[in-house]
């Protein structure tokens, strides 16, 4: 049969255009100078004199660069191996942990494989003495935008007992803009609840009686509201697409729209 010049064109496009695709979906190779790195990278961190540290921070960063160029086996071993970077050689304290933030940043990048080693690390006893750093990662697992840490933040948010926490975990949450609107609305109303709890305990009347024991819950309330409100609104406007700022606006907001769309 013979074909016409458009039809042998149109047959040489798709052609092209299948060849595309495949290349496209075709996995980067695995990079078989990998192993020797990830493997270097711990004798480096695990060196307990911290002499290698800034060239520790170095090579994560080199290898947290271009993850879509990578082939996804190699992206969950770098993820990995980023990981035993908190658990390596001597604890480092003060501003020497900049080494685990450096590592929690790069793991902010690998997504789902990312949020394991950080949820790892954020909750072991290893750094249970240092707020900052597992505020740090708090953080850091809410740009992983992986769904399954949703539960663990919301309830750090809403339970945990240092406000440092409360306020990072809150504001981890606002990277969620793409979960479930269902999950969505679960975050906000549990959030919403929680301030609540906390402008009710801070707008109580304190008994000035002389010889009256004292009453540090309102103290305390203000306290944490202080450090918690600015992060909680951020991550109910992302949530919601309301701009208001004030509780009772928000929780006036959510008793007439429970069942509220995020907007187009």
């Amino acid at each position: 049969m013979n074909r016409t010049p458009l039809s042998r064109l149109a047959m040489v496009t798709a052609l092209l255009l299948g060849a595309a695709i495949a290349q496209e979906t075709k996995e980067p190779p695995v990079d078989p100078a990998l192993p020797d790195q990830l493997k270097e990278l711990k004798k480096e961190a695990s060196d307990r004199k911290m002499e290698a540290d800034f060239h520790v921070i170095d090579t994560i960063q080199h290898l947290a660069k271009d993850l879509d160029k990578k082939n996804p086996k190699d992206v969950e071993k770098i993820a990995k191996g980023i990981g035993d970077v908190f658990f390596a050689g001597k604890l480092r304290e003060g501003n020497k942990d900049i080494l685990y933030r450096e590592a929690a940043d790069a793991l902010a990048k690998f997504g789902e494989d990312g949020a394991k080693e950080l949820a790892k690390a954020v909750t072991h006893k290893r750094f249970k003495d240092n707020l900052g750093l597992q505020a740090h990662m708090m953080l850091a697992l809410g740009k992983t935008e992986d769904d399954k840490q949703i539960d663990f933040l919301l309830e750090t948010t809403t339970r945990s007992p240092h406000d440092e926490l409360r306020a990072a975990s809150g504001e981890a949450l606002g990277n969620f803009t793409k979960a479930k609107l269902t999950v969505k609305r679960d975050i906000v109303k549990e959030i919403i609840r929680t301030w609540g709890g906390f402008h009710q305990r801070a707008t109580v009347a304190v008994n000035n009686t002389p010889g009256a024991p004292v009453n540090f819950d309102p103290q305390n309330a203000r306290k944490t509201l202080r450090a918690c409100e600015g992060k909680w609104v951020a991550t109910l406007q992302k949530l919601t697409g309301v701009s208001q700022t004030q509780f009772p606006d928000w929780q006036h907001w959510l008793n007439k729209n429970p069942g509220w769309e995020p907007p187009k």
